[in-house]
């Protein structure tokens, strides 16, 4: 005996739903732009955050081996969100995005541990252990608590009244619930694909702005992270200056121009 499905229709022929979706999707010119200007913004937090190999401080090392191997994972999570984002996968762009969240914050934790606990001949044995498959990933118990306790962290909540790694924490947790396939995030948003479009891929305008929204706020919360720790990148003008329209995209408000003027 078959069992038949709208799923099951679906994925009897799932090619040709994805494209007709994807062409649906960018059949508007102005949901095309907006998918290109947040692939786009992506770039840019890369250059960015590359912004930190041209640092100029003796007590920090700027060696590019842990970006290289952790952090440039975070584009091509994004990259995978945006896709699915375009093609009607709501659900898994938004879990991709988690993905983008949880390894550029943990680039971000090798990076500093890497200044602070630096290996005698080798890189420091977080990431080292990381690297060759010896440790998982730090999860956000361990990486929250390091980083709040940075200087530079807890100068800019001082002077702000912030939690900012709290507030990064707080999206990371909004996101697991496309991971764990809950069926309402935290502040009650409808994540799975039966209460939302139903079956998967489909159109949906709410659910497409819902998933630009939630790419452009993971791509910020990515950058203000890295310039809280390490305010010294945007000296290195890795956009050019901060007139630069470009820095706008990357740090939106609230916490997005405060954290561009730590220093």
């Amino acid at each position: 005996m078959t069992y038949w499905s709208s799923t099951t229709e679906i994925t009897n022929d799932l090619i040709p739903h994805c494209q007709d979706m994807l062409s649906t999707t960018i059949s508007d010119p102005a949901r095309a732009r907006r998918l290109d200007e947040l692939a786009k913004s992506v770039s840019f937090l890369e250059a960015f955050v590359r912004g930190y190999e041209r640092i100029d401080d003796p007590a920090i090392d700027t060696d590019d081996e842990i970006l290289n191997w952790a952090f440039s994972e975070a584009p091509a999570d994004f990259a995978s969100a945006i896709w699915l984002l375009a093609s009607g996968f709501y659900k898994a762009s938004a879990a991709s995005l988690r993905n983008a969240l949880d390894i550029a914050t943990a680039s971000l934790y090798f990076q500093i541990r890497e200044n602070t606990e630096p290996g005698v001949k080798s890189y420091n044995r977080f990431f080292a252990e990381w690297d060759r498959g010896d440790r998982d990933t730090p999860n956000w118990g361990e990486m929250k608590t390091f980083i709040s306790t940075r200087p530079s962290v807890k100068s800019f909540d001082g002077l702000h009244s912030t939690e900012i790694v709290e507030y990064a924490y707080k999206h990371f947790k909004y996101l697991c619930a496309y991971t764990h396939t809950g069926a309402f995030a935290n502040n009650g948003d409808p994540v799975t694909a039966i209460n939302t479009t139903g079956v998967s891929p489909a159109f949906d305008d709410r659910f497409f702005d819902r998933g630009c929204e939630l790419t452009a706020k993971t791509i910020a919360v990515i950058a203000i992270l890295w310039q809280v720790v390490y305010p010294q990148i945007v000296t290195t003008e890795p956009l050019g200056p901060t007139s630069n329209k470009d820095y706008v995209k990357l740090f939106p408000l609230p916490y997005g121009p405060l954290a561009l003027a730590h220093k």
